[in-house]
């Protein structure tokens, strides 16, 4: 009787104590390194394209590599690959990231507890881990950014029309790079995380359309969203659903942005599917060093340097069936912080409630900016993948030392008629 009371308890150990480690460990897979011939100094081309397909079917995510196989079948572009380079991530969001490391963990319900700035899990052990590392309501893009954007549509490589517009962001929450840091009233007073806004600035028959988001903090408060739309002059309130509606006709959605800008909440599940080395846009380092895009000649693409980093492939479900995606697969930089990792999604593709894949997006390229390296966002692509449409985002931030001073985001902006008068 003694021995089986000493076995159950034994039983009870390794279910209780040891299960949940291993259960832990199995959450991320392990690293698969690429080994081939894809390497620093190779050039693909139109001519070799179908040569080295079986290895860029490794190294490109789905839609990714049938929109860069149409580019480079067609000689819009080539993708030279060149040696890995590691930048690191933004200065300040680095120091409050080791400062407050270890300070936050998940509770019910998919909530983030005990977060107060950076990056809350520096080495992630779990899906969910990273997906707060890569949370859309933190404002990947910093605390502040204009950003003024050529915004083309293609039917293939061919082009259609095309629209300008400014992209205005303030964040609320955990500022850490630019001025005022810390947490400003609109978060300590109202739970507001961060105020987006879109304005366009051309052609003249869509001048002055206006979007505005306030992103709360809080799963179960719904962002609030307004639309100004000139040709009826007025302004609508848009529903959540209206998140994944696109924007005047494009591949764009306003929960796409940068991969992924919907909230977390309590029905999604995570999990990560692989863990491997993928052909990704270089950083560069440097406005001054933004490659040339010119639509006549690239078309959808972008002619950029490409190399190889190791990156979580993050399947979110959202156990949903109102929202127009059943889930996304986002591809996520895990380079560890220390080695110049910055948990940047890179990719991200979406598929509708039959499982299909549907919509992609994702950077062309980026910049960081020298002093404090703060990202740059430029050279987009949005992605319709059944119909082969693209939308293509060419664009300037002003994103620089001493942004505070310059181009100060007064409140006032952050209102419909704010924005109207910067339209005009």
């Amino acid at each position: 009787m003694i021995i089986l009371k000493r076995a159950h308890f034994l039983t009870t150990l390794l279910i209780g104590v040891l299960l949940p480690v291993f259960l832990g460990a199995a959450e991320l897979p392990a690293y698969h390194k690429y080994v081939g011939p894809i390497k620093p100094g190779v050039v693909i081309t139109k001519a070799n394209w179908d040569t080295y397909l079986p290895e860029l079917e490794k190294l490109l995510p789905q839609a990714k590599l049938q929109w860069m196989g149409m580019g480079v079948k067609e000689g819009l572009v080539t993708m030279p690959v060149v040696k890995t380079t590691y930048c690191g991530g933004a200065k300040g969001k680095m120091a409050a990231t080791k400062k407050y490391a270890g300070t936050s963990r998940i509770g019910a319900d998919n909530q983030l507890l005990g977060w107060v700035a950076g990056w809350p899990f520096p080495e992630p052990k779990t899906a969910l881990e990273i997906a707060w590392n890569i949370n859309p309501s933190m404002s990947r893009t910093g605390d502040d950014l204009i950003d003024y954007v050529w915004f083309g549509l293609f039917q293939g490589t061919k082009y259609e029309k095309h629209f300008s517009w400014q992209h205005i962001i303030r964040k609320y929450r955990a500022r850490t790079d630019i001025p005022p840091f810390g947490d400003l009233p609109n978060w300590t007073e109202k739970g507001i995380v961060s105020k987006e806004a879109l304005v366009i600035t051309e052609p003249n028959e869509v001048k002055g359309f206006v979007q505005l988001r306030v992103v709360y903090w809080d799963m179960d408060k719904p962002d609030e969203s307004y639309a100004y739309i000139p040709a009826l002059r007025r302004v609508r309130r848009m529903t959540g659903a209206d998140m994944t509606d696109p924007l005047l006709g494009s591949d764009t959605v306003p929960d796409d942005f940068e991969t992924w800008r919907q909230k977390i909440d309590s029905k999604m599940t995570f999990r990560v599917l692989e863990h491997r080395d993928f052909l990704v846009p270089i950083e560069y380092m440097g406005i001054e060093n933004k490659p040339a895009y010119d639509y006549k000649k690239h078309g959808p693409c972008f002619q950029v340097e490409w190399e190889i980093r190791p990156h979580w492939v993050l399947e979110i479900m959202t156990n949903n069936p109102d929202y127009a995606y059943s889930k996304r697969v986002v591809f996520v930089n895990s380079t560890p912080l220390d080695q110049g990792g910055a948990f940047q999604p890179y990719w991200a593709e979406e598929y509708d409630q039959r499982g299909r894949l549907w919509k992609a997006n994702g950077q062309g390229a980026e910049a960081l900016q020298k002093e404090g390296l703060i990202y740059y966002l430029f050279n987009w692509v949005y992605m319709n993948c059944q119909t082969n449409h693209y939308t293509v985002m060419d664009g300037y931030p002003d994103y620089f030392e001493d942004f505070d001073k310059k181009y100060p985001l007064k409140e006032g902006l952050f209102t419909i008629k704010g924005l109207l008068k910067r339209a005009h």
